[in-house]
């Protein structure tokens, strides 16, 4: 399993591969309904994580599984899967980030589509929780969409391994609200749900074909993503000191949303993170580099060593001096 990340704090941790469970089978458990038959089944999340149900709908290589709950704290799930499969997510509410080694963070959030065609996977997925979430998730195996005569399209094709993400229309989230749930388990209810999974897979190829698409790093005014890139900005200005205010307008957000939303999302304040990773910065070079002690408090904002070496001590317990002669 891949090393821990250091922003998965106060997150329930599932790691489904040692597990050998799959999402469904870890987080919820199967509920007696009239409903449930061979193609379709009804869970209810587990009270350890939070309340809410997932339907889930399987037939000759289509799954289609709709989840409404509410955790009660984040869910970071780590996964392997070797199969090859066209994903389309319609996130209606709530927060989702997808973590692959090798790849920057998707960042999947209400009201967006995410398309992605998979031939492996392995990384986490990490789900908010303290507020709902709603998500249609379609699977299409290689298999059916051969049956259909989409199977290697240069459009889906072109997704690459990171997928790519766009608002839902409104005409894709008329035909997500219309979508019924019942009577799925008789042969009208199947033909209903393939006839409206194929349309949503139309509607989406559409949208590529136009053109019509921004990839995974779109919709500016998502707070969960300027929460990332206000990140990315410390982590690209450690030889500075840009102050809370600065940062909340140069992403275009206030500045008690920022702090609130940052702590909530990487478990450290703003200023703990800054200078979390500034130490950081100034170990790896003490321990890589001959550089002068006061060069590497320049390096990460210091204008004074002494000051430097002080912060470094209440960091680390020890100076820099001391860690240096120590390795």
């Amino acid at each position: 399993m891949e090393k821990k990340r250091r922003d998965f704090i106060n997150c329930e941790l599932l790691n489904l591969t040692k597990l050998n469970e799959s999402f469904l089978n870890s987080i919820a458990k199967p509920c007696e309904s009239r409903s449930n038959s061979e193609y379709f089944s009804e869970y209810i999340v587990k009270k350890q994580f939070g309340k809410g149900r997932i339907s889930l709908f399987k037939h000759q290589g289509v799954a289609l599984q709709f989840s409404q709950f509410e955790l009660i704290r984040d869910l970071v799930c780590y996964m392997e899967e070797d199969q090859e499969f066209l994903e389309l997510s319609f996130l209606i509410e709530g927060e989702k980030i997808i973590s692959m080694r090798g790849s920057s963070d998707i960042i999947h959030e209400s009201q967006e589509a995410y398309t992605v065609e998979n031939t492996q996977f392995k990384g986490y997925v990490r789900i908010s929780g303290a507020r709902p979430f709603r998500e249609f998730r379609i699977r299409l195996s290689k298999d059916y969409l051969k049956s259909k005569g989409c199977y290697q399209l240069p459009v889906l094709k072109s997704l690459g391994q990171s997928g790519v993400i766009h608002s839902i229309s409104n005409e894709i989230l008329e035909v997500l609200m219309s979508f019924e749930l019942t009577g799925l388990s008789k042969l009208s209810g199947r033909l209903y749900a393939e006839a409206k999974i194929l349309e949503l897979l139309a509607m989406e190829v559409g949208i590529y074909e136009k053109g019509q698409v921004i990839v995974k790093g779109n919709s500016q005014d998502k707070v969960l993503k300027k929460l990332y890139s206000a990140r990315q900005l410390m982590l690209s200005n450690l030889h500075q000191n840009l102050s809370i205010r600065e940062i909340s307008r140069e992403m275009a957000i206030n500045e008690y949303m920022l702090k609130k939303e940052f702590k909530r999302v990487f478990g450290y304040s703003i200023n703990e993170f800054y200078a979390k990773e500034k130490m950081n910065k100034a170990k790896e070079l003490l321990k890589s580099t001959q550089r002068p002690i006061y060069e590497i408090a320049g390096e990460i904002g210091y204008k004074n060593a002494t000051h430097f070496s002080a912060a470094f001590k209440r960091f680390f317990g020890s100076t820099p001096k001391n860690f240096r002669s120590a390795i």
